[in-house]
C-alpha cells in the first residue's frame, strides 16, 4: 500500500508541476501501455495495432496527441478517455475499453482500488506524454 501510495503521490506531483515523468517512471508506463492499448494503438502508439484492421474506426495515433492540441498533450482528456467510466455511452459501447472499470477489477481485495486505478493510467499517461512528435 505504501508503494503505490508513494507512486499516485509521485503521478499527482508530476502531473502539477508539468515536469514530465521520471525515466523509470516512464518505461513502467511503456509497459502497461504494451500490456494495455498495443494490440490496437500498435508498440508505437500509431494505430497500428494487431487488431486495429478488425475494428469499426481506425484506433487514434497516439502519438499526434500533442500536436493536434496546438502542441500541449491534454493530460486531463488522455486521462479521463483511458479511465473511461466519465464518458457518455448514450450510443451504445465505443470500441475503447471502459478501463477503469476493468483495472478496478482486476485488484481485487486491494485496500484502495482507486488509487490503484488511478496509478495505472497515470503511468499509461506519462508514456503516452513521451512518444508525442515533435
Amino acid at each position: 500500500m505504501t508503494t503505490l501510495l508513494g507512486m499516485a503521490t509521485s503521478a499527482v506531483i508530476l502531473l502539477l508541476l508539468g515536469t514530465g515523468a521520471a525515466q523509470g517512471e516512464v518505461a513502467a508506463g511503456r509497459q502497461l501501455y504494451l500490456r494495455y492499448c498495443s494490440a490496437c494503438h500498435g508498440p508505437g502508439g500509431k494505430g497500428d495495432g494487431v487488431v486495429s484492421g478488425t475494428l469499426r474506426s481506425k484506433p487514434t495515433d497516439l502519438t499526434l496527441l500533442a500536436k493536434s492540441h496546438d502542441g500541449v498533450f491534454p493530460t486531463l482528456t488522455v486521462v479521463k478517455v483511458i479511465d473511461g467510466r466519465a464518458t457518455p455511452r448514450a450510443h451504445g459501447d465505443p470500441e475503447m475499453p471502459v478501463w477503469g472499470t476493468i483495472l478496478k477489477a482486476q485488484e481485487g481485495d486491494a485496500n484502495n482500488p482507486e488509487l490503484a486505478v488511478h496509478s495505472t493510467v497515470m503511468q499509461i499517461t506519462d508514456y503516452l506524454r513521451s512518444i508525442q512528435a515533435k
